[in-house]
């Protein structure tokens, strides 16, 4: 758990210095993922390029949650709803490595990676 904190600090002190944001967490909590939030639209790039950017370098993104009205199940209930709370999230969220066994260098090199796959 507590490699775990180290690499979410790590994460957030190299965001605070590329001004990233990232997902808020919980004083003393052990998230186990780490999420971005970047604004791709104001950068002129997708996330879809980011990831394959990222890919590229051998570092794996995604996004873990689709927002639940999104879903075929609630579709089919409720329409297509217009959630911009949900929607705003997910235009920005990309989930980034996160696993006991990285080190803070690796931290810095998916950090590394993703600042040059949002420029180029």
């Amino acid at each position: 758990k507590m490699q775990r904190r180290c690499l979410v600090e790590a994460y957030q002190d190299a965001f605070k210095q590329i001004g990233i944001a990232s997902m808020p967490i919980a004083p003393g909590a052990c998230p186990h993922l780490f999420v971005a939030l970047i604004d791709f639209a104001k950068l002129g790039v997708t996330r879809s390029a980011v990831m394959q950017r990222l890919r590229d370098r051998g570092i794996g993104a995604q996004v873990h949650y689709i927002p639940v009205h999104r879903q075929p199940y609630y579709r089919a209930l409720y329409g297509d709803l217009k959630l911009r709370g949900a929607e705003a999230y997910y235009a920005r969220c990309l989930s980034l490595p996160l696993f006991p066994t990285m080190t803070e260098e690796d931290v810095a090199t998916v950090v590394g990676a993703l600042e040059a796959s949002l420029r180029s």
